[in-house]
């Protein structure tokens, strides 16, 4: 049965997450209070619906607590996103994620009983800081400390060569998470590592490791820019 998420707040981040989540096969439901908004979306194919997310009757009869997770993505009206936070709290949803503007309104949203906040400026910040501070090709994401995740486009090096062959955990000290690469149809493919998995010029390999490791194994093994 597909996962039925309902997004409060058709701005540019809800309408992106509406998008990516349809593509894994997840059932949305897209609620703004403009009209003429969720008009657009309507036409665009999108299950979108004009509400009042300040509303706790509207928001019941949208049917908020059947869904599976609530997001609230409302915009700039951070009284709006505090109080429509406040009200899917009393109705119990299942699971409650927050979008917030800054570190004021995440700390305010924590303390409203949001089972995960998200600053998405800060937290593209913060990749693209991690991405800028080794002159990295590769999209790097902190995990902990100073280990990281990183996307790892292939060069020459490891075309034709099974991950056994490689031994990249012994030569690098990095873990392989994933692997991914068009399919037939160039539809991404993502591929779990196996010791007989062959590598090809431009995968995109995911891997785990502290930063020094993975600069080296992107140095020697990554696709030049």
């Amino acid at each position: 049965m597909a996962q039925r998420i309902f997004i409060i707040g058709a701005g540019r981040f809800g309408v992106h997450l509406a998008t990516r989540l349809s593509e894994f096969g997840s059932e949305i439901v897209l609620a703004d209070k403009d009209a003429k908004r969720v008009e657009d979306l309507v036409q665009d194919g999108f299950h979108a619906v004009e509400m009042d997310a300040e509303d706790q009757d509207a928001l019941k009869e949208a049917g908020v607590q059947e869904a599976d997770a609530v997001v609230v993505s409302i915009g700039e009206n951070m009284q709006g996103s505090i109080l429509t936070t406040l009200l899917l709290k009393e109705l119990k949803v299942k699971k409650l994620i927050c979008r917030a503007l800054d570190a004021k309104h995440a700390t305010v949203l924590e303390k409203l009983g949001a089972d995960l906040v998200v600053l998405p400026s800060r937290d593209m910040a913060y990749r693209l800081a991690e991405r800028l501070r080794d002159n990295a090709g590769s999209d790097r994401q902190e995990l902990c400390g100073n280990h990281q995740l990183a996307q790892i486009r292939l060069g020459p090096p490891l075309h034709g060569k099974t991950l056994a062959e490689s031994s990249l955990r012994e030569r690098y000290g990095v873990n392989v998470v994933l692997l991914t690469r068009p399919g037939p149809s160039q539809k991404l493919e993502a591929i779990e590592p196996t010791p007989d998995l062959t590598m090809a010029l431009n995968d995109v390999l995911f891997v785990s490791g502290l930063r020094e490791k993975i600069n080296k194994f992107e140095k020697e093994c990554g696709l030049p820019e």
